[in-house]
């Protein structure tokens, strides 16, 4: 798969023709995929080259900053993706108030026609472009007859009568419900960190920590609880809990994330863990003693062996 970064329309730029989608398929979840695949066949069938423009950044951290949201992915863990699917390349734009201001006429002609000879452009129900985002399903069908590309609208998909949305998974993620979270992502949720010296607390009650810091801070973090999960490093995954909070029974009223690996013995200070989520097991609670935190400890780790599902 190639990959332009920065892209900036320049007639030629690509030099084959494509199926194309633009989006920011933040999460890649599986509405998403679902626009991805197609893109993809109807590649395969055509010969022509499929192709994904998306971008840098949000575009709601241009339009309206204060209320940018927290992502469900990086840019890197969304073109792993877009690989695993199959898509031959990627054009990254740097969102900016300038093409905010386009009309979609213009966009369609500078970016998906002139530079990259688009012949199929395949987007979501909601899909709109433009300005405002005023150019919608119906419009861009009429830019499709002035342009000469198919457009073709792919129909939402459903979970429990509800359309599968980022920011419905966003809400899932932020309110604890990592599992439904990735029921609709199509794989359990995850973020990269780094793993950095903690104050030990773990460790002097029979229960050794790693301490993550999350690499990207505009990643969302799921809420305070204790949740089952696993981490994965040097290509091993290991069932884990994972807690998220602050630390009640210690009287530490900061913010951390641990994890408690069963049975793991290894050195992990300054490694990268992708830290992923099964399902939430508990809030974090006050403890009378250490005896009773410890009594539940092993009490969380034994119900999420048991059934795991990592």
């Amino acid at each position: 798969m190639k990959i332009y970064k920065d892209f900036k329309p320049t007639p030629g730029t690509c030099g084959f023709t494509t199926v194309a989608t633009l989006g920011t398929f933040d999460g890649v979840h599986i509405g998403h995929r679902k626009i991805l695949k197609q893109v993809k066949t109807r590649a395969e069938q055509t010969g022509l080259h499929a192709v994904v423009l998306t971008f840098e950044h949000h575009p709601i951290s241009v339009l309206k900053p204060d209320f940018s949201p927290k992502l469900l992915s990086t840019l890197d863990e969304k073109l792993i993706i877009f690989e695993k699917i199959g898509i031959d390349a990627v054009f990254i734009l740097t969102f900016t108030k300038n093409i905010a201001d386009m009309t979609a006429e213009q966009f369609i002609t500078e970016y998906l026609k002139d530079c990259l000879g688009m012949s199929y452009f395949i987007v979501g129900y909601d899909h709109s472009l433009g300005k405002g985002g005023t150019a919608s399903s119906k419009i861009l069908q009429e830019y499709a007859q002035k342009f000469n590309f198919h457009l073709e609208i792919v129909r939402p998909i459903t979970k429990d009568g509800m359309i599968v949305k980022s920011s419905t998974i966003r809400n899932h993620v932020l309110n604890e419900r990592v599992d439904l979270a990735s029921v609709l992502l199509g794989e359990q949720y995850s973020f990269l960190g780094q793993v950095v010296e903690g104050r030990g607390f773990g460790e002097k009650i029979g229960f050794p920590t790693a301490n993550i810091i999350p690499k990207d801070a505009g990643k969302i973090i799921p809420a305070s609880g204790v949740y089952g999960g696993w981490i994965e490093f040097e290509k091993e995954k290991k069932v884990a809990v994972i807690t998220i909070g602050p630390r009640p029974t210690f009287d530490l009223k900061e913010e951390i994330i641990e994890i408690h690996i069963p049975n793991f013995e290894g050195v992990l200070y300054g490694k990268i863990l992708r830290v992923g989520f099964v399902r939430k097991l508990r809030n974090v609670e006050k403890f009378e003693s250490h005896l009773a935190l410890i009594k539940q400890i092993k009490n969380d780790i034994e119900i999420f062996i048991s059934n795991p599902k990592v």
